[in-house]
């Protein structure tokens, strides 16, 4: 029993063997279960179960147990195909790549994107940049609207705590300094750490927040009076400067300085 374990691996035509080894009662439980479930939907004989062999809703009764989905072909994981523009768009036959599988065709994995469109699970493009010499990849951007978890470990390391330049809570949230809705991108540049409270007040309002181009990443939010603040990142260990801070409101500004 303590060598009990769940394995994946490649198989010919696109397809892939997903193995458990388990005690013997549970493994003859788990079958019969799929049996029965396929049965019954044999005997109901409607619509696409009539076009299904009893093996193969077994399988797609293992995956929506498995996973929880309606349908086995709508299962919502992140599945990452690497493939070429052209190969996406144009037609080429330069093959893909499945993660956690190895190569594809071009012509399956364009069906396999196609089909997840299809389907509403979900589907999102990112770019990825490759040096043109070497090939070597530089660099990822992501539509997607949450930040995946490297990004937002990223986040959490640079600014420390909440990012509003009154608060200094832990980081709850990772928010979009150019909301999403807006077309901002998932992004280091475009994110920020703030504590639920001063997320959900940026939500209201009269409340604005921007990015600007600075040495450290900076941020600047106006709230309904009009006042504006700037909102830097703090120094890395090992360094120290002057910070100069700046408040702006209706008929003038306030500047102060910090030593970091």
């Amino acid at each position: 029993m303590a060598e009990r374990r769940v394995t994946l691996r490649p198989a010919p035509d696109s397809m892939a063997i997903l193995s458990c080894l388990v005690p013997a009662a549970q493994g003859v439980a788990a079958y019969k279960a799929l049996t029965l479930a396929a049965d019954s939907s044999r005997v109901a004989g409607e619509g696409e179960h009539e076009r299904r062999t009893r093996d193969q809703i077994m399988a797609d009764t293992l995956i929506e147990r498995v996973t929880g989905q309606k349908r086995a072909e709508d299962v919502r994981v992140e599945v990452n195909v690497v493939m070429s523009d052209s190969a996406l768009v144009a037609g080429s036959a330069e093959p893909a790549v499945l993660s956690g599988h190895g190569v594809l065709p071009a012509q399956i994995a364009r069906d396999l994107i196609l089909s997840s469109l299809g389907s509403g699970a979900g589907t999102v493009l990112r770019r990825l940049y490759v040096a043109p010499a070497t090939g070597s990849l530089t660099a990822m951007d992501s539509r997607s609207r949450t930040f995946p978890t490297g990004l937002r470990e990223f986040i959490a390391l640079r600014d420390q705590t909440c990012r509003n330049p009154w608060c200094d809570a832990p980081i709850r949230h990772f928010d979009h300094i150019t909301p999403a809705a807006r077309g901002g991108p998932t992004s280091a540049a475009n994110g920020q750490g703030l504590c639920e409270r001063c997320n959900q007040a940026k939500e209201a309002p009269g409340w604005t927040e921007g990015a600007i181009p600075a040495t450290r990443h900076t941020v600047t939010v106006t709230t309904p009076t009009g006042h504006r603040y700037t909102s830097t990142a703090p120094p890395l260990p090992g360094t120290r400067e002057i910070i100069g801070h700046r408040v702006e409101f209706p008929g003038g500004e306030y500047i102060f300085h910090t030593a970091a």
